[in-house]
């Protein structure tokens, strides 16, 4: 599966238009704020992704328009259009014109992404690994995504039942518990199964890109039991909800369950979010990235897109180096960079070069001169199609 072309109208400062990409190596260049990490970002939204720049999803709609809208249409294993429109307050997928969810377009449009807000993932808070982790676990088990639906509903519905004047009324409490009990054990029990493969292939990863932290694993910190069945961990948050019942009411806020957890990197009993230097923590952060990617093409059955942000900015050359030889065989990869020259000289696989000016994207030539990449003419706004935007 690979992005054969990608239509923008009203998204940030891109230049509507449509581009045809290059189905192995596309590497972007221009100066910084020109629209690089746009393009990115744009690819993130269509695909069903959080943008990983702003909660407010009007900030990436040009000033004096109603609406962005991002389409792309895919070839390969899976063939057809998907398309996002995306305002304040609204977010709309579809695909081949008619709407879909946003995991139904994850589903379509795997990707990695790896920017500067993931730069920090060991050091800050637990919410991102946690999210790196459970991105793995909806990939294989895509029923999960209602569990998490469920959960945080009850969350939400159970902290403002507490909160209310009065004493809650037991029943309804109880059923919010309930719920949270049943989904928070799926949860669970899913992260305990999928951590320790995505652990394993973050060493093997770690390894190739010659982190001296090589023989490292992944650790789940959770206030439940780290084993046990499914109704084990069900009857440990049913027990821990009901004792935190009083806290919860005055701090307003949840204070136990799986919401809480975090996941750690650790080699034996040393976790690593201090002991690692600044150019390490990104090797393992790099090694985590194409680690996802490798567990996600084995779920979705095709190779997810990667994408990776200023690639090659403050990292150490060697990695740089190794990262250019461990890229695999195949998938479709997207890099952007403000060092054309430096990102040019990386044993980089064949593929095409953009530059990136003011939002407008054109042909810069091929990397190394090989495979030769004949690029699409770019169309207007009247020349798209639009088939795979929501009506």
């Amino acid at each position: 599966m690979e992005i054969e072309s990608l239509s923008i109208e009203a998204f940030r400062n891109l230049t509507p238009s449509r581009h045809g990409f290059h189905p192995r190596m596309n590497l972007l260049v221009g100066a910084n704020g020109q629209g690089k990490t746009n393009v990115l970002e744009s690819l993130a939204l269509v695909s069903g992704r959080p943008s990983f720049r702003t909660a407010d999803l009007a900030d990436v709609v040009r000033a004096g328009e109603a609406v962005a809208a991002v389409s792309v249409r895919l070839s390969g294993m899976t063939e057809g259009a998907l398309g996002a429109l995306l305002s304040r307050g609204r977010r709309e997928h579809a695909w081949n014109g008619k709407k879909v969810s946003r995991l139904e377009a994850s589903r379509k449009l795997p990707i990695v992404l790896l920017t500067a807000a993931d730069l920090g993932r060991l050091g800050g808070p637990p919410s991102e690994r946690r999210r790196a982790l459970d991105r793995i676990a909806v990939a294989c088990e895509p029923g999960l995504a209602a569990d998490f639906r469920r959960y945080e509903k009850a969350r939400a519905e159970r902290v403002a039942l507490l909160a209310s004047a009065g004493r809650p009324d037991r029943d309804t409490l109880s059923s919010f518990e309930e719920i949270l009990a049943v989904a928070g054990a799926a949860i669970g029990e899913a992260r305990r199964r999928h951590i320790g493969p995505l652990g394993r292939r973050l060493a093997h990863t770690a390894r190739l890109l010659g982190s001296p932290w090589s023989e490292v694993s992944l650790r789940l910190v959770s206030e439940l039991p780290s084993e046990g069945s499914r109704e084990d961990l069900a009857e440990a948050l049913r027990r821990g909800l009901r004792n935190s019942e009083e806290t919860d009411r005055r701090a307003g806020r949840a204070l136990f369950g799986p919401h809480r957890d975090d996941v750690r990197i650790v080699c034996g009993p040393i976790s690593l979010s201090t002991r690692a230097s600044s150019g390490e923590t990104r090797t393992l952060i790099l090694a985590w990235a194409l680690a996802e990617r490798a567990l996600l093409a084995g779920a979705a059955g095709v190779l997810p897109v990667f994408a990776f942000d200023d690639f090659d900015s403050e990292w150490d050359p060697a990695v740089l180096g190794r990262f250019a030889e461990a890229l695999p065989d195949d998938g479709q990869v997207f890099l952007t960079s403000a060092r054309a020259s430096v990102a040019r000289a990386l044993p980089l696989p064949a593929g095409a070069v953009w530059e990136v000016d003011a939002g407008a994207l054109s042909p810069a030539g091929s990397l190394d001169g090989r495979s030769p990449f004949v690029f699409p003419a770019a169309a207007g706004p009247e020349e798209r199609s639009d088939d795979a935007l929501v009506s």
